[in-house]
């Protein structure tokens, strides 16, 4: 990538649509970004790019975003982001947004690169990658804990088509989801690289973990505000108050020593234990 060679970047990488021998490109901090595109646009033409296209509207389910720059280089696609602000939360979401709706477009095997007048952020460097991680986060980016429910089904369709599986809300399909994460997030270990945690990610995880449980309690299991207690919605279930999102980014963070499936079994069985005879079955 062409990340800013400046004290704290990143220097410019063997590959990608970089000059070599000409470094990575520099621009001017906080210069008017309209201009600074042209600029880019111009001196990727002279390091042996061709422009394709010029705030490119790319479209997909996730959305429609406009991209500043389309090229080719040796026969590879490439969009190009350029920043000239400083980095703060909204402008890093801002673009991981932009590569999400790009990597479920018809161009979704492009690569996006960065060209940035500040120090890119490491958890925008992965989420402009196309590591199993990072695609699944970014199709889990726009979840939000608080609608338990609706994130628990989006995990469930988004996960069953990453990892080429029918996941289901049954306790037996815990391990298999335990593993498939941790096998995507130590694939960026593996490569030398900490993988960020999106409350995306904890909100899908977590919704997938509470509705699996609230599905096999038993009768009048239910999603509650969690006001007082928890990281977001609880499942309150005959008299038992749990915190599936907080139990998900604890998973995330830890790994197996906090097994959503070994949570998920051992409060099964203490409901098991406390239901009435003759009580009603779990039902959906």
């Amino acid at each position: 990538m062409f990340w800013r060679g400046e004290e704290g970047a990143p220097e410019a990488s063997d590959g990608g649509v970089e000059a070599e021998r000409s470094g990575p490109i520099r621009i001017t901090p906080d210069a008017p970004r309209p201009a600074t595109i042209l600029r880019v646009a111009g001196e990727l033409e002279e390091r042996g790019g061709r422009i394709l296209e010029l705030f490119k509207e790319i479209r997909s389910p996730l959305g429609q975003v406009v991209l500043p720059i389309h090229l080719l280089k040796d026969e590879e696609a490439f969009f190009v982001e350029v920043a000239t602000g400083p980095w703060d939360e909204r402008s890093e979401r801002e673009v991981a947004e932009r590569a999400a709706v790009l990597r479920n477009s018809e161009y979704a095997d492009a690569e996006l690169e960065l060209v940035s007048a500040y120090p890119v952020p490491d958890d925008l460097r992965f989420f402009c990658g196309r590591s199993p991680a990072a695609l699944l986060q970014l199709d889990l980016l726009r979840l939000r804990s608080g609608r338990a429910e609706e994130a628990a089904a989006v995990f469930r369709e988004v996960a069953s088509r990453h990892w080429g599986v029918d996941l289901d809300f049954e306790p037996g399909y815990l391990p298999l989801a335990e593993d498939l994460l941790m096998a995507a997030l130590a694939g960026e270990e593996a490569a030398g690289r900490t993988p960020p945690v999106s409350e995306g990610l904890v909100a899908g995880v977590g919704g997938f973990l509470g509705e699996t449980i609230r599905r096999n309690a038993g009768h009048g299991a239910a999603w509650r505000v969690g006001d007082e207690w928890g990281e977001g919605p609880v499942v309150e279930a005959e008299g038992f108050v749990l915190d599936p999102i907080g139990k998900a980014r604890a998973f995330l963070r830890e790994g197996p020593e906090e097994s959503l499936a070994f949570y998920a079994t051992y409060v099964l069985e203490l409901l098991e234990q406390d239901r009435p005879p003759g009580a009603p079955e779990p039902q959906e």
